[in-house]
């Protein structure tokens, strides 16, 4: 499906009152729906919602837009995130260039559908099945509660190279279909005639979930050391999964680190699992691999703080020291919580409870304090060529935030750790732009003010323009009509001519087409916020629309004219005797055509007004 027509179809399933009412609590007001705003702290409802219009805004924090907007803003994604939301909500197939493994390739659908049926599968045989009881007994033994293990959905893959491949091939799963799922091992020569063979075998899985909480990946942990060397054995990499960007937990988490702004990194699954037990449900974890700009960025969507939770020994501070570039880059606060030496989050809460590991998380350290003890403590000795190492390390550290305000507060911490001036380590940072870096402003809007914030009036529009454009957001069959007679130079306020161009471009457009073509615009809230008024509010119902803007053009344009005189007399009263005298003619007309086009306005005579603009274009 293209991308236009697949847009058209979820916008017209995707009823917005609907939509928003699944978060946020409305009431009928009127013709519209009305609430206490999600994006901002308010006690008095300033957030209407128009099923009309299909169309939101917040008269408070100036939030507004369409369906696709308020994901994109709720649920900190990208246009395309949104209409994968929405597509899921409103049963639209996603299918879009790009959302299958080729031309001839297996769609994604297939392969979502897959993991769901081989999850419900391996929680079947954990909870019910008489070769899950090794995997009962384990759980038992790391004292996992039932309901914890089930709402991470946690399972058992039985230790058969083959009963996973048979029961999707039952399902009328395809070889193709099965072999990009992942889950099942490519032999070089087949075996009794069987390429496959099931990659999971005797391990306790973790499905690994995306955003919406898809199963898109598992990772296996061994029961018995003796079976395998490896530890984990994680999906590889398919059109689903992509380990530089995935986090385990994420799906469970997101709505706790968008509420506090912090996301807590943990090592594992059973650390993820295990902090949202002890009530740190912002708990997430990269799929065994380094923590990636990808994972940054998708932690930039929700939070401003990252807390690394690692263990105390020399590999959970190498990998702290490793994630930090990653983190820092994407203009992320950072600190380091570490466990006590000898233990793990895991193992912590099994011996001390919840409140030790919560308050292993409440003591983090900044990033930067963590960092000098930790490359102290690998100097032999501490002397003067040590902490010059240690300092030239930090000061590269302090290099990479993209902000200078956060630069300046890592530069404070990093000078009361050393003991030197904030002026001497100053002047060695040298910023370091990332590839691909965008300032963190650009990546996520700033987040929500705690209390309400409302337009400066000064910011407000010169008010006939700020009527004008509010009757061509309301009615944009309009469009055309008012182009004929009024130009952007005829506004006085930039941003009014920033808005009536764009208006211009869409001409002949759908209304739909409006949230589209002011979606990454500048004045998008402003537009929004004329487009939600009250029709009524200044024009009278019996002023029909049309009425309307034909006298608002008359005015402006009379508004232009006005000032084009006011010009001509201020050359005048500045002018040589000559200039003067050129100038009085051109006055003269203007004076004229202003107080035609006024009798005009007054007798409502639209036809002999046209023929005056005509002239004087």
């Amino acid at each position: 499906m293209e991308m236009e027509t697949l847009k058209e179809e979820i916008r017209s399933r995707a009823d917005i009152v609907d939509i928003i009412g699944r978060v946020v609590k409305l009431q009928k007001a009127g013709a519209s729906h009305k609430g206490l705003c999600p994006f901002h702290q308010e006690k008095t409802p300033s957030f209407h919602v128009d099923s009309r219009k299909q169309s939101y805004y917040c008269f408070g924090c100036q939030s507004g837009g369409d369906v696709f907007n308020f994901v994109m803003e709720y649920e900190h994604v990208d246009f395309m995130g949104a209409m994968e939301r929405l597509a899921q909500q409103t049963g639209v197939p996603f299918e879009l260039d790009g959302n299958a493994g080729g031309p001839k390739g297996p769609k994604k659908d297939r392969l979502y559908a897959i993991h769901e049926q081989v999850t419900a599968w391996y929680e079947q045989i954990l909870h019910e099945n008489a070769i899950g009881e090794i995997a009962r007994k384990y759980v038992e033994k790391r004292q996992l509660t039932d309901e914890i293990v089930r709402d991470f959905r946690v399972g058992y893959s039985p230790d058969s190279f083959d009963a996973l491949l048979e029961r999707l091939r039952h399902a009328e799963f395809t070889d193709e279909e099965i072999e990009a799922s992942g889950l099942v091992g490519v032999r070089e020569e087949a075996r009794d005639g069987e390429r496959f063979y099931d990659r999971f075998r005797g391990r306790l899985m973790f499905p690994i979930r995306d955003e919406l909480s898809r199963v898109i990946g598992f990772s296996g942990r061994v029961l018995d050391p003796a079976q395998s060397k490896a530890k984990y054995v994680n999906s590889p990499e398919t059109l689903l999964f992509k380990k530089s960007r995935v986090l385990y937990g994420i799906d469970r988490a997101r709505a706790s680190i968008s509420a506090k702004r912090q996301a807590l990194l943990c090592e594992g699954q059973l650390d993820v699992i295990r902090c949202h037990e002890s009530g740190l449900d912002h708990a997430v974890a990269a799929q065994g691999t380094a923590i990636t700009e990808e994972h940054a960025r998708v932690l930039k969507r929700y939070a401003d703080e990252v807390i690394l939770l690692l263990d105390a020994d020399a590999a959970g501070v190498k990998a702290a020291l490793r994630s930090a570039e990653a983190l820092l880059q994407c203009g992320l606060v950072l600190r380091v919580a570490s466990v006590p030496e000898g233990e793990d989050p895991d193992s912590l809460v099994i011996r001390k409870g919840p409140k030790a590991l919560q308050k292993v998380v409440r003591d983090a350290l900044p990033f930067i304090e963590f960092q000098v003890g930790a490359l102290l403590q690998k100097e032999p000795e501490i002397n003067e060529t040590s902490r010059m190492r240690v300092i030239r390390a930090v000061v590269e550290t302090i290099g990479l935030a993209p902000e200078a305000a956060h630069r300046e507060e890592l530069i404070q911490q990093a000078a009361n750790c050393l003991g030197v001036r904030p002026d001497a380590l100053r002047g060695d940072v040298r910023p370091v732009q990332a590839a691909g870096h965008k300032p963190p402003s650009q990546l996520r809007p700033p987040s929500p003010a705690p209390k309400r914030a409302v337009r400066p009036q000064a910011d407000r529009l010169p008010q006939r323009e700020e009527l004008l454009i509010e009757v061509l957001c309301q009615h944009p069959e309009l469009i055309s009509a008012c182009k004929t007679h009024l130009r952007a130079e005829h506004m006085v306020h930039p941003d009014s001519r920033a808005i009536l161009e764009a208006l211009y471009g869409m001409e002949g457009s759908a209304e739909s087409d409006l949230q589209d073509v002011f979606r990454e615009h500048p004045q998008r809230t402003r537009v929004q916020e004329l487009r939600m008024r009250n029709p009524n509010r200044v024009l009278s119902e019996a002023v029909p629309p049309p009425q309307a803007l034909e006298q608002l053009v008359l005015l402006l344009r009379e508004d232009a004219l006005k000032r084009k005189q006011d010009e001509l007399q201020l050359r005048h009263a500045h002018g040589s005797e000559e200039i003067r005298s050129e100038l009085e003619s051109d006055i003269w007309q203007l004076t004229m055509v202003v107080r035609k086009l006024r009798e005009c306005r007054m007798s409502n005579d639209w036809a002999a007004a046209t023929t005056i603009l005509e002239m004087f274009p």
